[in-house]
């Protein structure tokens, strides 16, 4: 007795493959659009990487309080309310106060980069790379050093920066899907 097994073949799977080619082509175009967007308007697209934010955030607390009143929660049900009434809060005050939540939220972060970067580059004058003091080293960690105070002292446009970045890997990984795609559509042919 012999049972049949339904293993598609190579063919079959190369067809089914290339089938799809159209879902990277379009991620690739919509993630070009959005690097462009994000290049020609960074305030816009830093604002609304806020704005959504703060929609996540009410959204998430919304979830939390539900899960805490229905009891299907490992923590404790109380302080998952009290964090999904946080959480709502601060989504509103992130919704209706975006500039100013951008400003606290930037200069918070900048304030942990820069220390960050500060610690690492003054690890670096004192202590060397692998034990060893070196003139590299020396000169790498005043880099840090100095790098880690520009971060420090200019919040908003470490924030901005980061934007530009951003845009940068939406364009090249559009770029990349969409190259993606036509090889995938090529597939069925080879």
């Amino acid at each position: 007795m012999t049972i049949e097994t339904n293993t598609p073949t190579e063919e079959a799977l190369k067809e089914a493959i290339a089938s799809l080619w159209w879902m990277p082509l379009v991620r690739g175009i919509l993630l070009i659009i959005f690097g462009m967007i994000m290049f020609s308007s960074p305030g816009s697209t830093l604002l609304s990487l806020i704005w959504f934010m703060g929609i996540y955030w009410i959204v998430d607390g919304i979830f939390s309080i539900i899960e805490g009143l229905r009891g299907h929660t490992e923590k404790s049900r109380t302080w998952t309310i009290v964090g999904g009434i946080f959480g709502i809060l601060a989504g509103i005050f992130i919704v209706g106060n975006p500039v100013i939540a951008g400003m606290i939220g930037s200069g918070f972060l900048a304030t942990l980069l820069g220390i960050a970067t500060i610690a690492n580059g003054t690890v670096i004058i004192f202590a060397g790379r692998n034990g060893q003091w070196t003139w590299w080293g020396l000169i790498m960690g005043i880099l840090y050093v100095i790098f880690g105070i520009v971060i420090f002292s200019h919040p908003l446009l470490t924030m901005s920066t980061l934007v530009w970045i951003f845009a940068l890997w939406a364009l090249i990984s559009g770029v990349l899907a969409i190259v993606l795609a036509f090889k995938m559509r090529g597939l069925a042919k080879a």
